[in-house]
């Protein structure tokens, strides 16, 4: 429950921080086409044609009395423009983005040695069941919020029961834990699966906008009208890709972590187990007849 609050709480605060940025450098933002003092664009009457010398060069420049140069944007206006040109699309690739931070962050603090076989957890456990200290034994497997000590209780639970019964107890709980484990990293592998298509969604918007412009300008189309169309489709497109390769990457990293953890469980809880069951130790002996006594 900790870890998955601590998830949540940065999740929402990495969105919080996500929506309040463009916002606040948006405002920054000073369009060239909206600065104060530079002058309306020269309106041609359709009949009459505006012809350029070739050897003419085309300049646009502020004029010197409005005392404006050109407007140079800073690393983090530039990127807000360029998420702005994304649209709609970016939107939602930008809450993929911040669902994945959470969900990384929450495997990071949760999948964790301690939190599947602590290390002398099983030392500890060993000298109890050779005292017969079942209450101790209990205790301590109450107190360690682990795989290993919640198999270590079970065992305790059962243990009159066949060593073949309990090992396929063990084996069971085991499983059940871990393919937890497994699925709180699985929405990590649905964001790497759904940003790429947010992006191609993205690119295929944009291009239609792009065909669409051309169509209605007909024969007389500027290539320029294509600019942010065709632009919008590349920056959705390169947003979802990076998205998605961290998210996948992590994804495998935690599923391996995992696998790795489940190998380190089978180990300790089958040395316990043939430990106290195995073939009529003195710490299998200790056990039943410490029990008998009681």
């Amino acid at each position: 429950m900790g870890s998955g609050r601590i998830a949540v709480a940065s999740a929402i605060a990495l969105l919080a921080l996500c929506l309040y940025a463009p916002l606040a450098l948006a405002q920054e933002v000073v369009e060239p086409d909206t600065a104060a003092g530079i002058a309306e664009p020269l309106v041609v009457p359709a009949e009459t044609p505006l012809v350029v010398p070739a050897e003419t060069p085309i300049e646009t420049a502020v004029p010197d009395d409005v005392g404006i140069g050109p407007v140079e944007l800073t690393t983090g206006q530039a990127f807000v423009l360029k998420l702005r040109q994304g649209g709609l699309t970016m939107v939602f690739l930008l809450l993929a983005s911040v669902a994945g931070v959470g969900f990384a962050i929450e495997r990071f603090v949760g999948l964790r040695s301690g939190a599947i076989a602590p290390e002398g957890l099983g030392d500890k456990a060993d000298e109890l069941w050779r005292a017969g200290k079942w209450d101790e034994l209990q205790t301590l497997s109450e107190k360690s919020k682990s795989t290993l000590a919640r198999i270590i209780g079970l065992i305790v639970d059962h243990r009159h029961s066949s060593m073949a019964d309990v090992s396929l107890m063990a084996g069971d709980m085991a499983s059940r834990d871990l393919r937890r484990h497994v699925q709180k990293a699985y929405p990590l592998a649905v964001v790497a699966t759904v940003s790429p298509l947010l992006g191609l969604l993205g690119t295929v918007i944009g291009m239609i906008g792009a065909f669409d412009k051309v169509s209605a300008a007909g024969s007389l189309g500027d290539a320029s009208l294509l600019g942010g169309d065709i632009s919008k489709a590349l920056i959705t497109t390169a947003a979802g890709l990076t998205i998605a390769v961290p998210a996948l990457i992590l994804y495998h990293y935690f599923k391996s972590r995992t696998n790795l953890f489940a190998l380190m469980l089978e180990d300790e809880v089958g040395e316990l187990i043939r430990v106290w069951y195995g073939g009529g130790t003195d710490a299998n002996a200790t056990g039943k007849g410490t029990d008998n006594e009681d």
